[in-house]
């Protein structure tokens, strides 16, 4: 319920998931944009097991929202081309999660929320947390319950 009360909050155009799995927390997401009636959700799930399913209960949610079969870093011509709010959720590995990060901050502005998951996962999940949290490129970076990471896009 924590990504529907912030996705409606926080009001973003373009939300963008990398990593939709089953599409749960998609789901919330799109709740939040509903709320607002305001805002396009566009997930990313490349296992093509999961993503009928992640397809299929977001769309329950949210009308105008898109899945896309497929990476995020392989379909960069499906996404939005300005990002206000990305969750990072697909392999928790800092060498995946830095390439994913850079591309979402190439289509971000000043105060895009970028949302990484399992930030805790491993050591080297961690240590990378610790690096990008204090990185110039962010305004602000914020922990939550240990396990999400919040950083706010500087100008």
């Amino acid at each position: 319920m924590f990504f529907s009360s912030l996705a409606s909050a926080f009001g973003p155009k373009e939300v963008v998931e990398i990593g939709s799995a089953f599409g749960v927390s998609g789901m919330y997401w799109c709740a939040g944009l509903s709320m607002n009636d305001v805002g396009n959700f566009t997930g990313f799930e490349p296992n093509s097991a999961w993503a009928p399913y992640a397809k299929s209960n977001i769309s329950k949610i949210l009308g105008r929202a898109r899945l896309v079969e497929g990476t995020f870093e392989d379909n960069l011509d499906k996404a939005p081309a300005s990002i206000d709010l990305a969750f990072i959720d697909a392999i928790h590995a800092p060498e995946f999660v830095e390439n994913q990060l850079n591309l979402v901050l190439e289509r971000a502005r000043k105060g895009t929320l970028i949302v990484l998951d399992d930030i805790r996962f491993s050591k080297e999940m961690s240590d990378y947390w610790s690096l990008i949290r204090d990185d110039n490129r962010f305004s602000g970076a914020f922990e939550y319950t240990r396990r999400v990471g919040f950083l706010e896009v500087s100008g």
